[in-house]
């Protein structure tokens, strides 16, 4: 549970972010930025978006390294299923990403 829950406060991040958005907007955004955005919501959509990109850069340049190292390291091998619970967690969470409403996905990736 714990190698997956990095990527489950990710998921979290993300989609409680599209709910407050549309509540505190009444709606999705009309453009692109930060634009009509309350100081809570942009405080929201920056932890969102610094914690994804945080995870996204740990996972891609760390994670290949650690796993290398732990199968190579007899020792370390035991460590070897949380490294992968933690991958397919990711990519897990990455798929579901998917699911938001397409407005919503827009804005996020612009």
């Amino acid at each position: 549970m714990i190698s997956a829950l990095p990527s489950l406060l990710m998921l979290t991040l993300f989609y409680s972010l599209a709910f407050h958005m549309y509540w505190s907007l009444g709606g999705w955004p009309a453009g692109i930025g930060e634009a009509g955005f309350t100081t809570v919501l942009k405080t929201h959509a920056s932890v969102a978006t610094n914690y994804m990109a945080f995870l996204l850069l740990l996972t891609v340049y760390a994670w290949p390294m650690a796993f290398l190292v732990c199968v190579l390291m007899r020792r370390w091998r035991a460590l070897v299923p949380c490294l992968a619970i933690y991958a397919l967690s990711f990519i897990a969470s990455w798929c579901l990403f998917r699911l938001a409403p397409s407005r919503f996905l827009v804005w996020w990736w612009d």
